[in-house]
């Protein structure tokens, strides 16, 4: 590692271990100082995602959607936060868990789980939650460019069970996965360009990747869609739901059940959505 790769490791441990020895109260409070700080200090992305909440929902007012924006960033940073102090914040949230057997079931018919999710809510919980209650559970990364970080969120995910596996790795070793009846969780919601499938997302054609569909339609394991929100109260709740395809089967059918999934989501908590993706960037030729 470069010298700056290796000061980026050290820096998020000592962030890491600060944020653990701050309360729930604490670490909620920094981060939304956080989020309100980059809200109006940072403006990277920051119009992007404004347009693409008006996209989503062209009806609502434009203090509306200010308001959704900085609850976006407030919960962005929640998630990192709580992140970085893990274990600690694991054990300090109250779960709620809705359809475990669901996940449970797909589970028992030993062809491996495709976990469907998006980047919506407090993802990194979710993952930990799946770790730490044994599940064999797999993540698709990307690989982070500062070697130091890469190391320490590779150290983070695997120290409460969470294997990873990166996104440019051999097909052959994802497959494997899958054959020893392994759950794969996979983030399906970014642009994908020339190379995805076009399905509606809130009434827009959005390039999606095709991976989750070809995974399952090769491999017959299970798809469950799965997501974490934050109540108002402090409960986080995990939620599992059967993909249902009615139909015939294809790589835009499944793409959309799930995509439609998402949808209802964010619809339902519009501010749990991580707008500053380039969601709508590559149009449809069609």
């Amino acid at each position: 590692m470069t010298l700056k790769d290796k000061f980026t490791y050290r820096l998020l441990h000592v962030a890491s271990r600060r944020m653990r020895r701050l309360s729930n109260t604490a670490r909620s409070r920094f981060a939304n100082k956080l989020g309100a700080f980059a809200f109006n200090r940072i403006p990277i992305r920051k119009e992007l995602a404004y347009n693409n909440i008006k996209t989503a929902f062209p009806d609502k007012s434009e203090t509306w959607i200010n308001n959704v924006l900085i609850s976006t960033y407030r919960l962005f940073f929640t998630n990192f936060l709580e992140f970085l102090s893990l274990p600690k914040s694991y054990n300090s949230i109250h779960f709620h868990v809705k359809n475990k057997h669901i996940l449970d079931k797909a589970a028992e018919q030993k062809k491996g789980v495709i976990i469907v999710t998006g980047h919506f809510g407090l993802w990194e919980i979710l993952g930990s939650w799946l770790g730490v209650n044994g599940y064999p559970i797999w993540g698709i990364i990307q690989r982070q460019g500062n070697q130091g970080a890469d190391l320490f969120f590779k150290e983070m995910r695997e120290s409460y069970g969470m294997n990873h596996i990166y996104r440019k790795s051999s097909l052959n070793s994802m497959y494997e996965l899958f054959k020893e009846n392994n759950m794969l969780i996979i983030a399906s919601d970014q642009d994908a360009k020339g190379r995805g499938v076009f399905v509606q997302f809130f009434g827009q054609q959005s390039s999606t990747p095709k991976g989750t569909a070809i995974f399952h339609m090769r491999t017959g394991a299970p798809m469950v869609f799965s997501v974490a929100h934050k109540e108002n109260n402090g409960t986080v709740v995990i939620s599992f739901s059967s993909i249902e395809l009615n139909g015939s089967m294809s790589i835009e059918t499944i793409t959309q059940a799930y995509t439609k999934m998402l949808e209802a989501k964010v619809r339902e908590y519009p501010d749990h959505y991580f707008w500053f993706h380039r969601k709508w960037k590559t149009k449809s030729k069609a």
